[in-house]
């Protein structure tokens, strides 16, 4: 049986949330950027590029606070209805592309999956993936759990590959907690959690290759970009509505999709081999979705390196404070907000009976 202390889970956890922070905060400036600025501005980035004023936020975070409420409200055997109605109660501003059509939906009158299906040419965009951090948090060690979380929770705004994004992201968090090793990490999920017909599986595997064969990760993104280029012409061959095919052809919305961003998160881990600093500073230079991609990338080191253990220069300017738009939720320390989050991750472990022991 894996173990963890309580103090263990908590350090983790605190530690993945301040990660998913620095992340965002580190990567929203430079969000669809062009890559040629970039690179020539910030080709030693080792910092954050913007000052931290304490009263940023980010749409990122706030489908997880969400998910968290519904959590604590509903315990463990929520339903998709549950979290939805939760959307439609708690997410007021900063809603875009699927979330933004989902929550329309709602409104509608729909329930997930449909929410997810009508007027949605953005269902396999970088929403879901975004999102995914939660449920790894709640089920240290637990992937299958935190896969079957994620996919309840995509099921409301996504459908296809944007779902594999959310359960790639949640399942790598939920293995942090006891595995280090960017490769195996990576391999691990993508053997166990991705289907292997799927764009998600290739590309992911392609970016595994690429992180072996070539030292210099400027190498690997050409190819990336070179690839998501062939398979974004197939997308459009086979895209049914206007909407769908404009998306996918205009220069930076297309940046958004799930498929690129998947593979930076991927390559940012494996050339970031291990270290805080380097794996989210690589993430951000890639360009693209770089508040989402180094927040991902931040929250799985994070929940690696423990609070205790990120460095200063990146945890001293949040002042453990966390700033939101979502209804009936006024809790502005990170720290707060991990204690909360280990409550859940309690709850679970109790009454799941999981072979993950957390001290109780």
């Amino acid at each position: 049986m894996q173990k963890l202390t309580q103090a263990e889970y908590y350090d983790k956890v605190y530690g993945g949330w301040l990660g998913r922070v620095i992340g965002s905060q580190l990567g929203a400036p430079l969000e669809l950027r062009p890559y040629f600025y970039i690179r020539h501005k910030y080709k030693n980035l080792n910092n954050y590029v913007k000052e931290i004023r304490g009263n940023e936020v980010n749409d990122d975070e706030m489908y997880e606070i969400v998910a968290l409420l519904t959590l604590e409200q509903h315990g463990p055997d929520f339903s998709t209805n549950q979290l939805a109605q939760k959307w439609m109660e708690c997410l007021y501003k900063m809603n875009f592309t699927a979330e933004k059509v989902a929550l329309k939906n709602l409104r509608r009158g729909l329930c997930p999956p449909h929410t997810a299906i009508l007027n949605n040419p953005y269902y396999d965009f970088i929403g879901a993936q975004m999102r995914g951090e939660i449920w790894g948090l709640i089920c240290p060690g637990y992937p299958e759990l935190a896969a079957k979380y994620a996919k309840m929770d995509a099921s409301i705004s996504h459908m296809g590959e944007g779902v594999l994004g959310e359960i790639f992201v949640a399942c790598l968090v939920a293995l942090s907690f006891f595995k280090q090793n960017p490769q195996e990490l990576i391999q691990d999920v993508l053997e166990r959690f991705i289907p292997q017909k799927s764009i998600y599986f290739t590309i992911v595997e392609k970016c595994l290759n690429w992180a072996d064969h070539y030292s210099n990760w400027k190498i690997a993104r050409k190819l990336l970009m070179d690839t998501w280029r062939n398979i974004r012409k197939n997308l459009k061959k086979q895209a049914r509505g206007w909407k769908r095919r404009i998306i996918l052809q205009m220069p930076k919305l297309h940046e958004i999709h799930v498929i690129p961003n998947a593979g930076i998160i991927t390559l940012g881990l494996l050339y970031g081999e291990g270290d805080f600093e380097r794996s989210i500073c690589t993430t951000a230079l890639f360009g693209y979705d770089t508040d989402c991609n180094c927040g991902n990338v931040g929250t799985i080191l994070g929940v690696q390196w423990g609070a205790n253990q990120i460095p200063k220069k990146w945890k001293d300017p949040i002042r453990d404070t966390f700033k939101t738009f979502v209804y009936g939720f006024h809790e502005e320390r990170i720290s707060r907000i991990a204690e909360r989050i280990c409550q859940i991750g309690f709850q679970i472990a109790k009454n799941k009976g999981h072979k993950i022991s957390l001290g109780l």
